[in-house]
């Protein structure tokens, strides 16, 4: 198996450090513990890109993106490498000035295999599945084996509809690393939504990994497996089991509330969206299934109310949209 080493397991690191918190560069924030230090070297040596890298690392690692995005800049400016061309790529605040600007880093260190995972990831994220796929078919074909990226291009195929290739290489690397839980929880999802009894077993297996008893997954998925199936008690069961275990799963509410739908238990459906609706109050699909379960007992005023709830909440949910406009 190729290894690309630390470095691709630095870039990891710089995606989990990440964090929605943000502030600006104030002065008030470099001059305080722990940033002081580095703020100090800096009017000492003001053309050391190192120390502008490592208190970046520092902002980064508390959440002060802005902050640290400057420094990296400042860096950058200094001496590019590619390692902070990574850092600086994930401070930057859209996918697109992402792409934009790993693009123009490949340029400068053209090969990087860690630079172009980012971009792939980046093209994935904008919906440029086709530009993705080109960088993730070219290392796999390398010979780069890294369980993450295999994923990656896994995913890029199933959306690009090509399901045969995709579930190949999940299987493919379940047996190669049987003990790598991401693949285990695609494979359960993929076998469950398509009714395949192989969701039984990797469930299980998820199940014996869970020492706390708090992982609400293998329940879940054993939900989709049974509804698939049309094993509606067991399958209502497993979300209700799933819900104990994470009030806050949401889609396990919504999974519930679609098999009462089908069944016709509008009033029950709306019981469960009520405990949704109180865990997520700006979810869509939770007023959108509201107000399914509303028209079909005959409440459209109301129904269409919450369509257009959704529809504000999400401008992408269509269905939302289009479902108020029949109510008119």
């Amino acid at each position: 198996m190729q290894q690309i080493g630390f470095l691709f397991i630095v870039i990891c690191a710089v995606w989990a450090c990440n964090s929605p918190k943000a502030d600006s560069t104030t002065t008030e924030l470099l001059e305080q513990p722990p940033f002081l230090e580095w703020t100090d070297r800096i009017e000492n040596d003001p053309e050391n890109d190192s120390l502008y890298f490592k208190r970046g690392r520092l902002l980064m690692q508390g959440g002060h993106t802005a902050a640290a995005r400057t420094d990296f800049e400042k860096a950058w400016s200094i001496k590019p490498t590619a390692l902070l061309a990574a850092y600086l790529a994930n401070s930057l605040e859209s996918p697109q000035a992402q792409c934009s600007f790993l693009k123009q880093a490949i340029n400068q260190f053209p090969g990087d295999f860690p630079l172009e995972y980012m971009l792939a990831e980046s093209f994935q994220s904008i919906d440029s599945t086709d530009a993705a796929l080109n960088i993730t078919q070219k290392w796999l074909q390398s010979g780069i084996e890294i369980p993450e990226f295999i994923l990656l291009h896994a995913s890029l195929l199933e959306k690009k509809g090509n399901k045969t290739e995709s579930l190949y290489l999940l299987e493919t690397l379940y047996e190669n690393e049987p003990n790598y839980r991401p693949v285990k929880e695609i494979l359960a999802l993929r076998y469950a939504s398509s009714g395949d009894s192989k969701a039984l077993r990797l469930c299980e297996e998820l199940k014996q990994t869970d020492s706390t008893g708090r992982d609400p997954l293998p329940s879940y998925y054993l939900g989709i497996y049974y509804s698939t199936t049309k094993a509606y008690a067991a399958a209502i069961q497993s979300f209700d089991r799933t819900i104990l275990i994470d009030y806050n799963f949401i889609e396990a509410y919504i999974e519930k509330t679609s098999l009462l739908y089908d069944q016709k238990n509008f009033k029950g459906g709306l019981e469960v969206l009520s405990k949704a609706l109180a865990v997520a109050p700006d979810h869509a699909s939770v007023y959108y299934w509201t107000a399914k379960c509303q028209q079909a007992l005959g409440e459209k005023e109301s129904a269409r109310f919450n369509y257009l709830k959704a529809y504000g909440l999400d401008k992408s949910f269509i269905e939302a949209k289009a479902a108020a406009d029949q109510l008119k």
